[in-house]
């Protein structure tokens, strides 16, 4: 699964997207603004949300999930009485938690949902992102790397190369521009 992490404090958002990342999901974030999160929440199929982030709290982001019908679940330092009752009924875990414990219950939440409709362009560049981030060894790099095949993935698209689902073609033709010319994105 796609999973949004909005989280302020750097060192908890690197242990989580790890310990996420570990577990097979990929990790759309982290994000520290409440604004950049919601912006990504079409992207995402579950959420972990601090409560508080940056002075604010991630309860817009909240709002905009249930809106989408995107399972989430709170992480919070504070009392559970801070959150509104509107979200009474979502999961809450106190600052640590283990992930095992928080990703069994968004998949557990994500089942109940239904399955997803067909992957947006969005979703598989986001994943494509992610997966040059894990073999190049800089996000610069990494952005290079998905710009170039996303450049000839478009030269495929006017030859009317691409059959019905493109994840996995775009997928082969990331690995295969690595191993080809990956060094060349290197800073």
């Amino acid at each position: 699964m796609r999973i949004l992490l909005v989280v302020d404090d750097y060192l908890l958002a690197r242990k989580l997207a790890r310990n996420i990342t570990a577990a097979g999901d990929v990790v759309v974030g982290p994000f520290a603004d409440v604004n950049e999160a919601i912006s990504r929440v079409g992207l995402v199929q579950a959420a972990i949300l601090d409560v508080k982030v940056r002075g604010e709290t991630s309860f817009e982001v909240a709002d905009s999930l249930f809106r989408n019908e995107v399972p989430f679940v709170f992480m919070t330092g504070c009392e559970s009485e801070i959150i509104p009752k509107r979200f009474q009924r979502q999961h809450i875990y106190a600052k640590p938690s283990p992930v095992a414990s928080m990703l069994h219950d968004l998949h557990m939440q994500h089942r109940n949902v239904g399955p997803p409709p067909h992957d947006s362009l969005e979703a598989i560049v986001l994943d494509m992102i992610h997966r040059s981030c894990t073999i190049m060894p800089d996000r610069s790099s990494a952005d290079r790397l998905v710009e170039r095949v996303l450049l000839r993935a478009i030269a495929e698209a006017k030859e009317c190369r691409f059959k019905d689902d493109m994840r996995p073609h775009l997928m082969d033709m990331l690995d295969e521009e690595y191993r080809q010319n990956g060094r060349l994105f290197l800073n």
